[in-house]
């Protein structure tokens, strides 16, 4: 995950080529193995058992080894013993590039103070994002401390690296109170609170959503297609009304819908996380107990 951010950085920068930088994350990609693979590689864990919690995981907001030390499937040793194999981000993008002989220590210790600058990242947020754990670094982009919004967007993003594509990019979330649109999925919550949950984006940036949920190519955003994008923010929906309950909060979940070509307006705040799913960039958006028409 750190070589989308920093390989970005380099190519812009016309310190790397493309090709390079597609090199790298190629070989990077190669380098690391789910969880559950690892475990049933290293037998301690049999296929069955890890397919079963993968699809518990649908069902549950919680962490692929959390839920095998509940089930116990593994002891804690054991799960940050497979951790530890899956490798740090940072350490493997670094590797790649000084063992292709692309960058030199020494100049990757200089574009990546650079990097820090120019984007006004703290010391603190720079290691969240070498850290390439996900709950480290939605904090950098997004504020977690909204009311509802900040635990239904960390949700949403931890469900894409989940059902998705664990290899994605944020960028910096914003407020707006008008979003012009190409395609929207959507789903309402109504409730104890109101909530309005959404992807939008251009066509084929919402095809990064809607094939790897449903397992299949689509060719074109198509009602198929739109369709599993509305089954993934469902499912994602689910996960969170279900923890808003244990809280005492209970919300209905409208059935999603989708759209083209019209603008989003409210009279509160709308939170848009731009989110990069193979470089193509759909808009997660939110919005909290406020009005929402479609125009």
């Amino acid at each position: 995950m750190f070589g989308l951010y920093f390989g970005d950085y380099l190519l812009e920068r016309n310190i790397i080529s493309q090709s390079q930088l597609e090199e790298v994350m190629k070989q990077q990609q190669t380098s690391r193995a789910k969880l559950g693979l690892i475990a049933v590689a290293e037998k301690l864990l049999t296929t069955k058992q890890a397919e079963e919690l993968n699809e518990l995981q649908k069902q549950k907001d919680s962490r692929f080894g959390d839920m095998a030390i509940e089930k116990g499937y593994l002891l804690k040793e054991e799960v940050n013993y497979l951790l530890n194999l899956q490798g740090n981000s940072y350490l493997k993008f670094v590797q790649t590039l000084t063992e292709n002989n692309i960058m030199t220590m020494d100049q990757i210790e200089s574009a990546l103070e650079n990097f820090k600058n120019e984007n006004n990242f703290s010391d603190t947020e720079l290691e969240a994002l070498k850290s390439g754990d996900i709950d480290r670094i939605i904090p950098v982009f997004v504020d977690t401390n909204i009311p509802l919004a900040g635990e239904c967007i960390t949700l949403a993003i931890r469900n894409i690296i989940r059902f998705i594509n664990n290899n994605i990019k944020l960028k910096k979330a914003y407020m707006t109170k008008e979003y012009k649109l190409d395609s929207i999925a959507y789903q309402q919550l109504i409730g104890d609170h109101e909530l309005f949950v959404a992807f939008a984006g251009e066509d084929d940036a919402l095809l990064k959503i809607a094939s790897p949920f449903a397992k299949e190519e689509f060719e074109s955003l198509d009602e198929d297609a739109f369709d599993s994008v509305c089954e993934f923010i469902n499912c994602s929906n689910g996960l969170y009304a279900s923890k808003l309950s244990t809280e005492d909060i209970h919300i209905d979940m409208t059935p999603p819908k989708f759209n083209k070509n019209k603008t989003l307006l409210t009279d509160g705040d709308i939170y848009v996380v731009p989110i990069v799913i193979d470089r193509k960039q759909s808009d997660l958006l939110v919005v909290v107990d406020h009005k929402v028409e479609i125009k």
